[in-house]
């Protein structure tokens, strides 16, 4: 009963994780066993997939990695991928992060919220407070475009003079910027996204008064991060069709 779920979570917040992985709670979310799909929210949704994912790799012997549109590789050095989804704080962090491309927080500045580029022109001209906020959108917008559309990121080569406009925003050398641009790689817009992504986040931790720690550790985990995404988008955003759809 509600009664009783409320009062385990106040004795036992982490009872939150068995809740989320227990059949009825998967049927009701999932298949709309019992519930109106309305009923659902988006953080709700994500929530359980992401634990139903975690727990599909917790035995898997190989994860299917990206190579190209539509194309996937069977990948055996799936012990990042494994370690980075045991972890409850990082299942919700993922949960949050998609959650936040349905129903976007509305930003300090008149940016469009799925543009880097855009985002990072108002950097400069925001107040230390808003900064914050919109390094902390760049990083969860590069993981996420490199997570659930890697078909439309990973092979893209960036342009030098966008590699130098995104880079220098977080205070990357000539070097490091030449780095994003890297045509020799198989996975050139994934690469380019990971490290932009990862530089934003610790960006944003370093500029934010209340920062998460779990943002700093998603961080220092960001290609384990990318590739869980992956495995969540190929094997649950693409099979199945909630009554919302993510902003893009």
């Amino acid at each position: 009963t509600p009664e009783v779920i409320k009062d385990q979570l106040a004795r036992r917040p982490w009872f939150a994780n068995d809740l989320l992985r227990h059949p009825d709670v998967v049927d009701a979310v999932l298949h709309g066993k019992g519930v109106c799909p309305t009923d659902v929210s988006p953080f709700l949704f994500f929530a359980v997939i992401a634990h139903r994912a975690a727990d599909e790799l917790a035995e898997a012997n190989w994860v299917a990695d990206w190579t190209g549109p539509a194309n996937r590789l069977p990948v055996f050095d799936v012990a990042p991928v494994l370690e980075f989804a045991d972890a409850p704080g990082r299942l919700i962090f993922i949960a949050r992060l998609l959650a936040g491309f349905v129903l976007p927080e509305p930003l300090p500045v008149p940016a469009a919220h799925m543009d880097l580029d855009d985002l990072v022109r108002w950097l400069d001209a925001a107040q230390p407070g808003d900064r914050a906020a919109l390094l902390r959108r760049l990083g969860d917008l590069a993981l996420f475009q490199a997570g659930v559309f890697p078909d439309a990121t990973g092979g893209r080569v960036l342009q030098l003079v966008e590699a130098d406009h995104l880079g220098r925003s977080i205070g990357m050398s000539p070097d490091e910027v030449h780095r994003l641009v890297d045509p020799g790689s198989a996975t050139p817009g994934l690469d380019a996204l990971e490290t932009l992504g990862s530089a934003w986040y610790q960006a944003f931790a370093d500029e934010a008064q209340d920062a998460s720690p779990v943002v700093l550790d998603v961080a220092s985990r960001i290609r384990p991060a990318r590739r869980f995404l992956n495995h969540l988008a190929d094997n649950y955003l693409n099979e199945l069709t909630p009554t919302w759809g993510i902003a893009i």
